[in-house]
């Protein structure tokens, strides 16, 4: 508005001054060495503007021609710019459809047409032969560092690189120039929290599941899970360096978050036993009636080691809540009755949990009942059948690269994924030795973990050796 106000003033202007100099035309005198130049007042203007336009364009003229070569090969850099552009549109275009030799192809093309490009850099890696040294492409990542667009794909690359060859402080280092914000994937925060828990980074720990919880990059419910599972691997080290105190209250944050985490309990009871074993059984004893579970069995197999097979059968069966006998109660106590030989009570905890939801377990004790109890083989070998066609027991596994582990981590012992590893039955003996488990470089020092499983076939992970039949404390 203000534009076109001012145009209509300067329009107003120059027809007043036009029809002034037309009513008073005026005359101008110019003697000049001899020369008389005699005009009037608008032929002078209009011979000035004619100047300054002349000029103007001259100029004009002259800077044209001194940027003329600049810009013929600014137009012929541009030229090939959008060639090769095109090459590597057509070369990513290649990948998506998996064809890496045209891909490979395009990349070659476009190498003499574009220096330096991240886009280029991206198809470079891409189109690498596997066998391609590994300096090289770390060498291409770290330029592709440098451009925002691809910034996390190097990330990502360098940071795996690092962690498949045991590298951790440089994948530490790594994980700092990861992009704190909202549009970062999970996976960087997932790699970020990983640094920290191998470092025992516990202030950072805290600090990047906060970022997460910022970004909704986890659910309120999976921090809660999460934090508890932290506090429990602080519980590990301060314990290992002497401060039962401080392992103690960590185990009570844990389970504060997580308080089904059978790890934390059976950890709690074996702590307060050692400050006071009174108060460390009726503590265990109460949340056996809770949750049983493994780990409450490897500690009070430990704790009442010198107990009889039929002693520990009565002990177990009267700190258990006869109204609200959970599956692994009814399991235990038939495996403690089997290896006390009452057989009677052994087949009526077996028979209590319905056999639709018995594993392989659940049919290898029946079957042990029948044959060494009961003497009948034909109905032992029938239950022997069904537990080849039965669901696998429960114990710990890797969610993420099913690996079978005998006691929880924080960290998946093969692909190190932080809090992978969930008590489930889809796990099996084979998985485990199929694999290679990573060595870690400067591993922390380890509390020792009281298991009594040398059989994996076990769901109680720990209670087959400690149970065997015949066997007596």
């Amino acid at each position: 508005m203000i534009k076109y106000t001012l145009l209509f003033i300067l329009l107003i202007i120059t027809g007043y001054l036009t029809t002034f100099v037309t009513n008073e035309p005026g005359e101008i005198l110019i003697e000049w060495h001899g020369w008389l130049v005699e005009t009037s007042v608008s032929s002078l203007i209009f011979i000035i503007l004619l100047s300054f336009i002349i000029i103007y364009l001259l100029f004009k003229f002259i800077f044209f021609l001194i940027k003329l070569p600049n810009s013929i090969q600014n137009k012929l850099k541009h030229n090939r710019q959008k060639k090769g552009l095109s090459y590597i549109y057509s070369g990513i275009s290649a990948l998506s459809m998996d064809e890496k030799n045209l891909a490979e192809l395009h990349f070659n093309r476009s190498k003499r047409l574009i220096k330096t490009d991240p886009l280029k850099l991206l198809l470079q890696i891409e189109t690498s032969k596997n066998s391609e040294n590994l300096k090289n492409k770390e060498v291409v990542l770290k330029k592709m560092l440098n451009y925002p667009e691809t910034q996390l794909y190097a990330l990502k690359k360098l940071i795996n690189y690092s962690i498949a060859n045991n590298e951790y402080d440089k994948a530490n280092k790594l994980t700092k120039l990861i992009p704190k914000n909202k549009d970062t994937p999970l996976w960087f925060y997932e790699k970020l929290l990983l640094a920290n828990i191998l470092n025992n980074n516990f202030t950072e720990i805290l600090s990047t599941i906060k970022l997460m919880t910022r970004y909704k990059k986890i659910s309120t419910n999976n921090k809660r899970k999460l934090l508890g599972k932290i506090y429990y691997s602080k519980h590990l080290k301060n314990k290992t360096e002497g401060n039962l105190n401080l392992a103690l209250k960590d185990l009570s944050t844990c389970l504060k978050y997580v308080p089904d985490f059978s790890p934390g309990i059976a950890s709690k009871a074996f702590l307060l036993h050692e400050k006071n074993s009174e108060k460390g059984i009726k503590y265990a004893e109460a949340m056996w009636k809770r949750n049983a579970n493994p780990d409450l069995v490897n500690f009070f197999l430990e704790i009442f080691k010198n107990f009889t097979s039929l002693k520990m059968l009565n002990y177990i069966n009267d700190i258990s809540n006869s109204n609200n006998l959970n599956h692994y109660n009814n399991y235990i106590l038939s495996k403690l009755a089997v290896k006390a030989k009452a057989w009677q009570k052994a087949q009526k905890h077996i028979q209590m949990i319905p056999e639709k939801k018995w594993t392989k377990n659940n049919y290898n004790l029946m079957s042990q009942i029948d044959r060494l109890g009961n003497g009948n083989i034909k109905m032992s070998n029938l239950w022997i059948e069904k537990a080849e066609r039965a669901d696998k027991d429960y114990s710990w596994g890797c969610m993420s690269c099913s690996f079978f582990s005998e006691k929880w981590s924080l960290l998946c012992p093969k692909c190190l994924s932080v809090d992978s590893l969930k008590w489930d039955k889809y796990f099996s003996e084979e998985s485990k030795q199929q694999i290679i488990v990573k060595k870690i470089k400067k591993p922390s020092k380890k509390n020792k973990v009281i298991s009594f499983d040398k059989n994996l076939e076990s769901a109680a992970r720990g209670i087959l050796n400690e149970l065997k039949d015949g066997v007596e404390r």
